[in-house]
C-alpha cells in the first residue's frame, strides 16, 4: 500500500512517502542550510515544499522564498505549491522582471510563499522596497549558480545577515567538478551540511528509471580532411610563435585548448594594462591568440557541425572585413593562404551537397525510432543555432519527423531568437504531439518547463558535466529514458565526451568525500582539503 505524507498543510494523497526525502528534510532541520545534490527526478522540488510547510509550522508569522533562475522555472515552484499544499493560492505568488516594482513589492509583502527569479529580490532589497528579515527559508534552486555576480550570491548574504530564522536549502544535479568551485558555491550560500543521492544509492534505487546510454560513431568524409589539416597547420604555427615569444610553457598543440587560450589571452591582457604601448609584442601576441582561437572554432565546426555551419562561419568573418568592422586579427587570418584555401574548398563542398554523416544519421534514427515509437517525444541537442537550423532543414520533408527549433530569447547575428510567448507555444504543441521533435539549443538545458521525453540525442558531447547532466536528465523522469550521443570518430567529440564522463566521476567522488569528512561538524561550515589539481603554468613575461 502507497503511503503518503502526513501534514496539516500539505494535501492528503498527494505527496508520497519516500525514506529518502524524509531523510534529507530531518537533516536539513537538523543541521542547518544544507546543499541538495540529487539527480533531475528524485524529486528536490518535493523537498522545497515539505521543507518549506515544517517552517511555517515552526514560525507561523513567517515567509518562505524560493529562488529560481528564470521565470518558468519560478512558475513551476509555483504550481508546486498550488498542487501540494492548503496555503491559499492568493498567498502563493510568482514575482518576475516582468512585473513593476511597487506591484512586486505589495506581493512580497502580502504572500506566505514567494516564488521569484533572484534578480528581482536582489534589486528590491537593494532599493529599500523589501525585507528578508521574516523568511524563515530561502530556497536556492540550480545552485550551482551561486559564484561571482549572480545575484544568488548577493541574496544569500543579505539573506544571512538580516532573516530572524534563517534556513538555506540549495539544489542541484550538479554544482560542479572542482572542488575550490564546489566550496566557494558552499561559502557563498554559507552551507553547513551537504546531502548527496546518485542513481547507485540503495534508498533512490526504486524510484530511478534506467537511462540507457547509446554512443553512435560517424566517420567523417576524406573531403573533410584537406581543410582540417590546412586549420592544424595554421594552429602549429601560431603555437610555435607564441612558444618562442615565451606567451606558452609549450608548443605542443595539444595544449591549445580553447580553455587555454582564454587562459593565455587573460594574461596578455593583464601585462597589457600595465606595460601598454611599451611593449609592441603584446600586441603581436594577443592577435595571434585571437587569430587562433577563431580557427580552434573553425576546426570544431568541421569536426562536430559541418559544412554548413562553417561556411556560415566564414561568411560572417568576410562581411565584418566587408563593413570595417574586422579586428587586426581577422583580417591577418583570412589573408593567410591556408585559410584562403580552406574558405574555397568549404564552399566547393557546400556546391558538391557533402555534409557531415551526423545530420543523415540523426535523420535515420529519428525515423527508426518514431516509425516504432510513433506518440513518443525527442529532444535534440546541438550547441550552434547555425547547426539547428541546417538539421531542421534536412528533416523538414520527412513525413514521420515534425521537428520545430528551439532556441533562446537573445538574437544571434541573423538569427532571430525565440519570444517567451514563442517558447512556450512550442513547448505546448510539443506536449500535445504537435510535434514530436526539438531541435533544442542549451537553453532547453534547464530553465524552461519541458516535459519529459523517451528519446534525447545530443548532437555532440559537451565538456562539461554539468549540462551533460541536465541535457540526460530531460529523459527518464516517469519512463525508462534512452540517450543517443553522436560522435565523429577521432575528433572533438570523442575528446569532449571524455571530460564531461570525468568530470563527472571526479564531482561524485568530491562531493562524497566532502560528505564524509570530518570537518562537518555543528559550529563550522564545509571546509574541505585543499585540492591538489594541477594548475596550467604558464611563462611570466620577462
Amino acid at each position: 500500500m502507497e503511503n503518503f505524507v502526513n501534514h496539516a498543510l500539505i494535501k492528503e494523497n498527494t505527496i508520497e512517502s519516500r525514506q529518502y526525502q524524509e531523510d534529507i528534510v530531518s537533516s536539513v532541520l537538523e543541521k542547518g542550510n544544507s546543499l541538495v545534490v540529487a539527480p533531475t527526478a528524485l524529486g528536490k522540488t518535493i523537498l522545497a515544499v515539505v521543507i518549506g510547510v515544517k517552517r511555517i509550522e515552526k514560525f507561523p508569522e513567517s515567509k518562505i522564498l524560493i529562488l529560481a533562475p528564470t521565470r518558468p522555472l519560478a512558475l513551476q515552484h509555483q504550481k508546486s505549491f498550488f498542487r501540494f499544499t492548503k496555503v491559499k493560492e492568493e498567498e502563493i505568488c510568482c514575482i518576475t522582471g516582468t512585473i513593476k516594482p511597487k506591484e512586486r513589492q505589495k506581493m512580497f509583502e502580502n504572500s506566505k510563499i514567494i516564488c521569484s527569479t533572484p534578480q528581482c529580490i536582489a534589486n528590491d532589497v537593494k532599493k529599500g522596497l523589501i525585507s528578508l528579515e521574516n523568511v524563515s527559508l530561502c530556497v536556492f534552486d540550480e545552485a550551482h549558480r551561486a559564484i561571482g555576480n549572480y545575484s544568488y550570491v548577493f541574496v544569500s548574504k543579505n539573506y544571512s545577515e538580516t532573516a530572524k530564522n534563517p534556513l538555506v536549502v540549495a539544489l542541484t544535479a550538479s554544482p560542479g567538478w572542482e572542488k575550490e568551485k564546489i566550496q566557494k558555491i558552499a561559502d557563498n550560500l554559507f552551507i553547513k551540511n551537504i546531502e548527496v543521492r546518485t542513481h547507485k544509492d540503495e534508498d533512490v534505487r526504486e524510484y530511478v528509471k534506467e537511462i540507457n546510454v547509446e554512443y553512435v560513431p560517424v566517420d567523417l568524409p576524406k573531403e573533410f580532411n584537406e581543410i582540417i589539416l590546412l586549420f592544424k597547420q595554421y594552429l602549429a604555427e601560431k603555437a610555435a610563435e607564441l612558444h618562442r615569444m615565451g606567451v606558452s610553457h609549450t608548443d605542443n598543440l595539444n595544449f591549445f585548448s580553447r580553455k587555454n587560450l582564454l587562459v593565455l589571452q587573460k594574461k596578455v591582457s593583464r601585462n597589457l594594462a600595465i606595460r601598454g604601448r611599451r611593449q609592441p609584442s603584446l600586441f603581436a601576441a594577443a592577435s595571434k591568440i585571437a587569430a587562433m582561437m577563431n580557427v580552434m572554432h573553425s576546426l570544431i565546426l568541421i569536426e562536430t557541425q559541418g559544412i554548413d555551419s562553417l561556411n556560415k562561419y566564414f561568411f560572417r568573418l568576410e562581411q565584418k572585413i566587408l563593413n570595417k568592422e574586422a579586428t587586426k586579427a581577422v583580417k591577418g587570418l583570412m589573408n593567410d593562404d591556408r585559410i584562403k584555401k580552406a574558405v574555397q574548398l568549404t564552399e566547393k563542398l557546400k556546391r558538391e551537397g557533402i555534409e557531415h554523416p551526423k545530420i543523415q544519421k540523426l535523420k535515420d534514427i529519428l525515423e527508426d525510432y518514431l516509425a516504432n515509437n510513433p506518440n513518443s517525444r525527442v529532444l535534440v541537442f546541438n550547441h550552434y543555432r547555425d547547426s539547428i537550423t541546417n538539421v531542421y532543414l534536412h528533416l523538414k520533408d520527412s513525413k514521420i519527423i515534425k521537428a520545430r527549433e528551439f532556441v533562446g530569447q537573445a538574437d544571434k547575428g541573423t538569427v532571430k531568437g525565440m519570444t517567451q510567448n514563442e517558447q512556450s507555444e512550442t513547448i505546448l504543441k510539443f506536449r500535445q504531439g504537435e510535434y514530436n521533435v526539438l531541435l533544442a539549443t542549451s537553453v532547453a538545458e534547464e530553465g524552461l518547463d519541458i516535459p519529459s521525453c523517451d528519446l534525447v540525442i545530443l548532437f555532440e558531447p559537451v565538456p562539461s558535466e554539468i549540462r551533460t547532466i541536465q541535457r540526460r536528465g530531460r529523459t527518464g523522469r516517469l519512463d525508462e529514458g534512452k540517450v543517443i550521443i553522436l560522435m565523429a570518430k577521432g575528433t572533438r567529440d570523442e575528446a569532449y565526451y571524455w571530460i564531461a564522463h570525468h568530470k563527472e566521476k571526479k564531482m561524485h567522488k568530491i562531493l562524497s568525500g566532502m560528505q564524509k569528512d570530518a570537518a562537518f561538524d555543528e559550529e563550522s561550515e564545509i571546509k574541505p582539503k585543499a585540492a591538489k589539481d594541477k594548475q596550467t603554468k604558464l611563462f611570466e613575461f620577462k
